[in-house]
């Protein structure tokens, strides 16, 4: 006699606050600096409770000049999984408060925050969110203002859905925002290079401040490129099937420094099991 295997829920979501790996430092090139991700939080598969806390952080280094790679004041992050008797939760969040890297980048503020949410019975979660934050960046003396629009991310529960929000769009809504999901402008499909959909949270990117200094930037799509300093990507989502990340800062460091960094990212991906 065999016996049915016990279906269960598992669990699978991470949170970061802020982490940064550095190659290169002016010509100094192979270098090893590997900033401990700060605000990690990982659930285990049965779910639960992780949180993670930093303050006060910095890593200077001396060589080949004094300066430090990064500091940030407090970094806050929890990753939740949970069941209730309807449906099964996974909750990611964090928190980044006054950033700097490479003494030329600094926000005041990141927050990032995203519920998953499977009915029971049900083949594909949902995804909500309390809202995201990109507050107070500045790229020397220039100020970043974002205009931030998360509907798209309460559509990104599976590849399918987001499909079908954007498909449902009206072409002026395409032709306008194509530019965000990395898509041709005259389609109602979206491009998926490697199996995977890209888009951004963000809907508007201006630069304020001195002129001669705006003169070393320019604006990207959702990215930011920096004379001096490298790439700058916000708000983005990657969608893999029913997995999906979201990296509010993405750097992509190629100047005096060299190497990939993020602010506020997170990940969540559970799924049905048997015992």
């Amino acid at each position: 006699m065999s016996l049915e295997p016990e279906q269960r829920y598992l669990y699978s979501g991470y949170t970061v606050g802020a982490s940064a790996q550095f190659h290169r430092l002016d010509d100094v090139e192979n270098l090893n600096h590997r900033i401990p991700a700060l605000g990690a939080s990982v659930l285990p598969v049965t779910g639960g409770l992780a949180t993670a806390h930093a303050a006060d952080y910095s890593y200077v280094v001396d060589h080949p000049r004094h300066r430090t790679l990064l500091s940030v004041h407090r970094v806050d992050s929890s990753a939740e999984g949970r069941e209730f008797e309807d449906r099964f939760e996974t909750e990611v969040g964090a928190e980044v408060e006054s950033i700097r890297v490479v003494e030329k980048l600094h926000v005041d503020f990141v927050k990032f925050h995203m519920l998953s949410t499977l009915q029971k019975g049900q083949a594909e979660p949902t995804v909500s969110t309390r809202g995201n934050e990109i507050e107070g960046m500045r790229l020397g003396r220039v100020k970043v203002k974002l205009v931030l629009d998360e509907e798209p991310l309460h559509s990104s529960g599976s590849k399918a859905q987001l499909a079908a929000f954007y498909k449902s769009r009206t072409a002026d809504y395409r032709r306008d925002q194509a530019w965000r999901f990395g898509t041709p402008a005259d389609t109602e499909h979206l491009a998926s290079p490697y199996g995977i959909y890209t888009y951004s949270l963000v809907r508007e990117i201006k630069l304020e401040g001195p002129e001669e200094e705006k003169q070393s930037m320019s604006v990207e799509g959702y990215a930011i490129r920096w004379k001096g300093f490298g790439r700058i990507m916000l708000g983005e989502v990657v969608l893999r099937g029913n997995t999906r990340q979201v990296t509010l800062v993405r750097l992509a460091m190629g100047s005096s420094a060299g190497g990939p960094g993020t602010m506020g990212c997170g990940q969540t991906n559970g799924q049905l099991g048997s015992s």
